[in-house]
């Protein structure tokens, strides 16, 4: 008789249901044989390196026998405890529970592992048996052998016979007909034909094991049995439930060139010299790698990728695209151009997208996609499926635009991190600001790219000012080797492509036909400051003022409102959702491409890095902190960025970038704490009279990143920096050689929250983020002034004002969040809210959230400072003593 439809897999809430093992055995192979029928592109096998024939006989093969671990005797015991007339039907077909199970001192290996053992102890190779092991997002760090020698020494022997002479025969009995059904269903004769299984091909395979797994354990797509029920023949359940998920369809680029023609139609303008070189590059890479974009800052390396993107996705048979950046609002702001490009993908399907950073449910612009595909045809091509809504599924949508912290993830010890190589694996993968990365990221990114490179994984990356030891680091991490022609590493042309065919690394100068503008550099101190905006404003002029930390940018703004007659716009991460959104689209504008001339006369814009990334402004003039110099000229780049020569005034007909020292030659200043005394060292020594764009980027990135090793303040800067990749190295995922993943991730951080997962691959600077709410001297709990009309909120909100408090979210200052201080903050912000935010708990959109409660006036206190916010200085702070 089949054990295995006596045996259970799954129970209710209720003692009222259940579901025998061979029935979810059968559900989970099913449902692998649609994921590869309608999910899985045709590049799959060959990332695991195998036939497209062995790849789906051996999916199918796993997902049958994923579960057979809990054919062991003590998973029954417990999973029938509350199932008395279940537990009644095992002991009648001779299952024999010991006395020791009554006592809970058992200690219970995991199923999972158990399955893994057994797999091995049937003859399956262990490769293979290894994800079964890892099913729950999680490898096995040691495994038994000997299973079939019985031995009361053999490490948790009792979990699978105890020690019943008659349970060995008729376990052993259930697990070779399960593998004998799971040889039959994948139509295989014998363990001998699965293959051995490389690293790689071990976490794709374990990714799908886990998708099939969580849609076959949906109890909406398939419904657990009554236990008065005889188990009912149900030959439709599997297709019934996979119509009932609604996948969108796979998207599939056919594009293998792009047409002048083509490129006006998809973007709107004609290509660029430099977008087409790079187009022609592409399409006749024979088998495509890593491909490195430099080029100036607004020459569209964005529209370059997305336009490559179609044509690598059609050469590699992918199916979908990640585009990854390093904020959030360099994310928020190329989110509706990746939207319009994706609708132009398909005339005839839906395919899913996503926004995924910690805010993207605050999203006007993601929020409006149909979610779901509609029972009506939409002008939209593009829709958000709820099962990719998920952080660990949310990449395995087809088209995702993402924080640079979800791909880094992709080399982070965390658990599922499998699903996030599914997801990547099988895009074409872009990765922009790639220079904005410091040497821990770095750590994740080249051990993300060597899995990619694994995979065959098409990757672009972009950069301005892109050091050329740096780039040439990213293509021998691709690759999986350890030195490069030295050739490659002193290309100084600019605008430059670097890229693999197959093994082969190559490099092409592009062509620039852009604007080349001369640039004045004027070292300055902070005081001359205020003369240097008057005089422009004065002449209607506006200015933009760059500086490294926030308390600096309120600080200038401050000064500059007092002291002169600007119109001062204060930008920088310290305001609430709502006001930065309302600051940006200020910020385009008043200094955006279509800015009048009369809207920018006499502004001044202060702001902190984030002016910096992905902002389309322009300036009359600059003002910046030192900084870096790749950075630096990432800043410059704002500076005469558009055609508005004939509305600039006279003063400042010519580009001119001065350049604050101060922070370069005082002690421990923040500046340095942020970027180190000898990368400023090098910009300030490196740092001409004038600089020509974009002809002088290249030359002068590499003049400050190429060091003398004799130097002893590099001596100090490579330490710091040995220091950072070490700390990285600690939750780093290993080399993807090797025999198998066991011991491969670290359990210490499975349970982590997002914020904390991400920290962990940006040097453990942890985030505490709160709603910023006031509260009245009545008790009552109230919006900011200028939200929602500062309102009073109900004592149960509805959905609409959950909604509308979750978007009164503000990222704290890091000095809240720093190892010594994070614990207690949050401590404090509990203690704080808790009291008055219970009611909030029941919705989706406040559960778990802190809340930071500010007075009528606008004050606040926390961790003994004090704090106020407003929409012109956003949140500012300082110890109660000054």
């Amino acid at each position: 008789m089949d054990m295995s439809r006596i045996l259970i897999a799954k129970t209710g809430k209720t003692a009222s249901e259940w579901l025998p093992l061979a029935v979810h055995l059968e559900d989970t192979a099913g449902i692998m044989q649609c994921m590869i029928r309608d999910m899985i592109p045709p590049s799959f096998p060959e990332s695991c390196a195998l036939s497209p024939e062995a790849f789906e006989k051996t999916a199918v093969f796993l997902a049958y026998v994923h579960d057979i671990g809990k054919a062991m005797l003590v998973f029954q015991y417990k999973i029938s405890r509350n199932l008395p007339e279940m537990r009644s039907r095992l002991e009648h077909f001779q299952l024999q529970f010991p006395e020791s199970y009554e006592k809970d001192k058992i200690n219970v290996i995991p199923h999972a592992q158990a399955g893994e053992e057994i797999l091995v102890t049937l003859g399956c190779p262990e490769s293979v048996a290894a994800v079964a092991g890892a099913h729950h997002g999680m490898p096995s760090e040691h495994i038994q052998k000997n299973l079939m020698q019985p031995r009361r020494n053999i490490k948790f022997y009792e979990n699978y016979y105890g020690y019943a002479e008659g349970n060995v025969s008729l376990l052993t009995e259930t697990w070779n007909h399960i593998l004998q059904r799971a040889l039959q269903i994948a139509r295989i004769d014998s363990v001998q034909e699965l293959p051995v299984l490389t690293k790689p091909a071990q976490m794709l395979l374990s990714g799908l094991l886990i998708m099939a797994d969580w849609i076959a354990s949906n109890t909406d797509y398939f419904p657990l049995i009554p236990t008065d029920e005889d188990i009912p023949e149900n030959p439709e359940r599997i297709a019934d439930a996979w119509e009932t998920i609604q996948f969108p369809e796979m998207w599939k680029s056919a594009r293998l060139d792009y047409s002048d023609a083509a490129f006006r139609k998809n973007f709107s303008f004609a290509p660029r010299l430099v977008q087409t070189e790079f187009l022609n590059v592409i399409k006749n890479i024979e088998s495509p790698g890593i491909c490195i974009l430099e080029a100036p800052m607004g020459c569209g390396k964005t529209e370059a990728a997305l336009a490559g993107t179609e044509i690598l996705a059609a050469k590699c048979r992918k199916n979908g695209m990640f585009f990854g950046l390093p904020t959030q609002a360099t994310a928020n702001g190329i989110f509706p151009r990746m939207m319009q490009w994706g609708e132009k993908q398909s005339q005839n399907f839906y395919h899913s997208i996503q926004l995924k950073h910690g805010s993207s449910a605050l999203n006007t612009c993601f929020q409006k996609i149909q979610r779901g595909i509609p029972e009506q045809e939409t002008d939209s091509g593009l829709i958000v499926h709820s099962w990719f809504c998920d952080n660990k599924k949310a990449c395995l949508a087809d088209f995702v635009v993402a924080t640079v912290d979800q791909m880094l993830m992709m080399a982070l010890k965390r658990k599922h991190v499998m699903l996030l190589h599914v997801g990547l694996s099988e895009k074409v993968v872009v990765i922009d600001e790639v220079h904005a990365y410091d040497a821990y990221m770095n750590e994740y990114l080249e051990m993300a790219l060597q899995w990619l490179g694994y995979y065959k994984t098409p990757v672009i990356l972009l950069s301005a000012t892109l050091p050329a030891s740096r780039r040439m680091s990213l293509v021998r991490a691709y690759l999986g080797i350890r030195e490069s022609e030295k050739a490659f590493e002193n290309e100084m042309g600019y605008p430059l492509l670097t890229w693999t065919d197959g093994t082969e690394i190559r490099q092409k100068r592009l062509t620039y036909q852009g604007a080349h503008t001369h640039v004045q550099m004027h070292p300055c101190t902070e005081d001359a400051v205020l003369a240097v905006v008057q005089n422009v404003v004065e002449h209607g002029g506006c200015v933009g003022v760059i500086v490294n930390t926030v308390k600096r940018a309120q600080t200038f703004a401050e000064e500059i409102r007092n002291q002169t007659h600007a119109k001062v716009l204060l930008y920088h991460a310290q305001f609430i959702f709502p006001d930065r959104t309302l600051k940006e689209q200020a910020l385009l504008k008043t200094v955006g491409k279509d800015s009048s001339a009369e809207v920018r006369r006499g502004t001044v814009v202060v702001g902190t890095q984030v002016l910096e990334q992905s902002l389309d402004i322009d300036f009359d003039l600059l003002i910046t902190d030192i900084c870096p110099m790749d950075l630096l000229l990432q800043r410059i780049g704002r500076l005469h960025r558009h055609a508005f020569r004939e509305q600039r005034p006279e003063v400042v007909k010519t580009p001119v970038c001065y350049v604050i020292m101060d922070e370069l030659h005082g002690e421990n200043t923040a500046s340095k704490k942020i970027y180190g005394d000898f990368l400023l060292h090098r910009t300030e020594e490196n740092l001409p009279e004038s600089i020509v764009l974009p002809d002088d980027i290249s030359p002068l990135v590499q003049a400050v990143y190429t060091f003398s090793e004799d130097d002893a303040m590099y001596q100090t800067y490579h330490n710091q920096q040995e220091i950072q990749k070490r700390r990285a190295r600690c939750f780093r995922i290993g080399k993807p050689t090797g025999k198998d993943i066991h011991r491969l991730l670290s359990r210490d951080i499975e349970d982590k929250n997002e914020c904390e997962v991400e920290a962990a691959v940006r040097d453990g600077i942890s985030s505490i983020e709160v709603l910023l709410m006031r509260r009245m001297k009545d008790g009552s709990i109230c919006f900011l002034p200028n939200q929602h009309g500062g309102r009073k909120t109900e004592a149960f909100p509805d959905e609409a004002e959950c909604r509308e408090i979750a978007e009164q979210k503000l990222r704290l200052p890091t000095v809240f969040s720093q190892k010594w201080s994070i614990d207690r903050t949050i401590h404090e912000l509990e203690k704080q809210c808790l009291p008055y935010v219970e009611n909030w708990q029941n919705s989706h959109w406040l559960k778990g959230q802190l809340v930071l409660f500010l007075d009528e006036e606008m004050n606040g206190e926390l961790m003994g400072f004090q704090l106020h916010y407003s929409f012109e200085n956003g949140l500012e702070y300082w110890k109660a003593a000054e």
